[in-house]
């Protein structure tokens, strides 16, 4: 599967379990590609709940993630940055 997923944009988040939301374009929207997407973060950050969680988005899928280590691992080694539009 692809690992460098296009970083849309990040929030801080205050007074909640996670931490931070990430979006980022997953590279389909169909249902295999979202099974294929799931899967690879479960083989990545382990199985879904504490950690992070996910929601569906236009963009593509909004993570939240509660751990730094979890949120630096994926901003820093699988997300790049989308390519400016002149």
């Amino acid at each position: 599967m692809h690992t460098k997923f296009k970083h849309w944009g990040t929030r801080e988040l205050h007074d909640t379990h996670w931490r931070w939301i990430v979006t980022a374009e997953v590279p389909s929207d169909t249902p295999s590609g979202k099974r294929e997407f799931l899967t690879w973060m479960k083989d990545h950050f382990g199985e879904p709940g504490n950690r992070w969680s996910i929601r569906w988005s236009m963009l593509g899928v909004d993570i939240r993630f509660h751990e730094p280590k979890d949120y630096f691992t994926f901003t820093m080694f699988h997300s790049i940055e989308p390519e400016e539009i002149d």
